[in-house]
């Protein structure tokens, strides 16, 4: 006849009221194990951050001390690190309920076991790339907001990989800052269909549907480690597996007198129309060349009291069209071989003092803020000290796929490619994307 078993007090306790039982979404790691002779099977799952298990869940079939034990190895592994936890054994688990009956010592008590199953599940899933990122951790996090990292975080996600965008100014970059209420006009497909306004919206909203994490924060450093980049901001570290860099361009000072006085605190000196309504009923001169200048001229018919647009050169080096179009506003005087010597003003903007180089005649114009439409320049400045290979012309160098010198760095947009069109810097976001995908696929074979 069999001799009866009794369990303590904390076995029919675990028993009767069982910890940690059910599953976790997007589990780190599973851990399954079973006992051919008594039946009984166990399943363990694991949430790990930082190589810390923060939440572990259990299924259990089987008898009390099955499930006691499971509840229990919960209790006791929950917390812990991933090496802490894998010392536990059986007999700890058995010490901890004050001992089980002989007989189920070795028939029921598989706990530590599906413990260490999920814990080399998810180790393994971590070598070979698989494991899901914890919180700060991302598998690909971008630097800018423009349309080349907006459209690089949107594949990323899209591809299963964990990303996040950093971004401390406008949304949508230089697109929203430059007159992004006019429709666009170089791009197949949306050419005077959409403006830059209504794009970046909806590259937003296609950033949200697949699930970029999007963060208002400055990245200030980057740390290179072997299999991983350590980015931090004035809020805190993240830690990603790929670096995009789509930090775009910013305008080049251009030294004229008067310019840092009138720069900062809303003087009247800016360098982007990104907010037209600045200029109502004003006075406006705006200096530069090119599709910056004429665009930031266009912008402020209707809004502006008057316009003057002034070039050094003698012609602006923009299509025909374009230019056709802005002779065609009433309100905007256009100066060909015309220097902005100086900007003049006590507080504010008052006086832009020009010279006529064809007739070397000097002219003096009231006016109340002046544009700088100039040179635009990458801006390098978060990866100036990672070593990264930067062209004479100023932009970094990458290959085909958008691969900088430094393994798992990417850069893309204006600070990639003097190809100044929005098609380019959506493309280029895309292609590195991909192959970060395809270098994750490779690394799992």
């Amino acid at each position: 006849m069999t001799e009866p078993f009794e369990y303590s007090e904390k076995v029919k306790d675990h028993f009767r009221n069982p910890r940690n039982v059910g599953t976790i979404k997007d589990a780190d790691g599973v851990g399954r194990v079973g006992n051919p002779v008594c039946g009984d099977m166990m399943e363990i799952q694991l949430k790990v951050e930082d190589d810390i298990i923060k939440d572990i869940k259990f299924k259990t079939f089987g008898c009390a001390s099955a499930i006691a034990t499971s509840s229990m190895v919960t209790e006791m592994a929950k917390g812990k690190t991933l090496e802490e936890a894998l010392e536990i054994t059986r007999g700890n688990v058995a010490d901890e309920l004050e001992g089980l009956p002989p007989i189920k010592m070795h028939c029921s008590n598989l706990a530590a076991d599906a413990l260490h199953a999920a814990i080399k599940d998810y180790l393994d899933k971590k070598k070979t790339g698989e494991a899901k990122p914890s919180e700060n951790e991302y598998e690909v996090a971008v630097i800018g907001s423009g349309a080349a990292g907006l459209s690089a975080a949107t594949i990323s996600s899209y591809l299963g990989l964990k990303t996040v965008i950093f971004e401390i100014g406008e949304w949508g970059g230089i697109l929203n800052k430059f007159c992004s209420s006019r429709l666009i006009e170089n791009y197949p497909g949306l050419t005077g269909k959409m403006s830059p306004e209504d794009l970046i919206r909806s590259m937003l909203e296609d950033a949200e549907e697949q699930q970029v994490e999007r963060k208002e924060e400055m990245v200030n450093n980057i740390e290179l480690r072997t299999d991983f980049k350590i980015l931090t901001t004035d809020k805190g570290k993240y830690t990603a597996k790929a670096v995009i860099i789509a930090t775009g361009s910013v305008p080049v000072k251009s030294g004229i007198l008067g310019e840092s006085k009138f720069a900062t605190d809303d003087g009247g000196v800016y360098y982007l129309t990104a907010d037209p309504s600045r200029f109502e009923n004003k006075r406006v001169l705006v200096y530069g060349n090119g599709y910056n200048a004429v665009s930031a001229a266009e912008c402020l018919e209707g809004i502006a009291q008057s316009a003057t647009l002034v070039t050094l050169e003698d012609s602006f080096d923009v299509p025909e069209r374009m230019m056709k179009r802005a002779k065609g506003i009433e309100m905007l005087k256009i100066l060909t071989s015309t220097s902005l010597l100086e900007i003049q003003g006590a507080e504010r903007v008052e006086k832009a003092v020009l010279h006529n180089t064809a007739e070397d005649e000097k002219l003096e114009m009231y006016v109340d803020a002046v544009v700088l439409a100039g040179e635009l320049k990458p801006d390098l400045k978060v990866v100036d000290k990672l070593g990264i290979e930067i062209m004479e012309s100023g932009f970094v160098r990458t290959d085909k796929k958008q691969r900088t010198n430094i393994d798992g760095i990417y850069a893309v947009g204006n600070v990639a490619t003097e190809i100044d069109l929005l098609i380019v810097a959506m493309a280029q976001g895309a292609i590195a994307a991909h192959d970060i995908y395809d270098l994750r696929k490779e690394s799992r074979r």
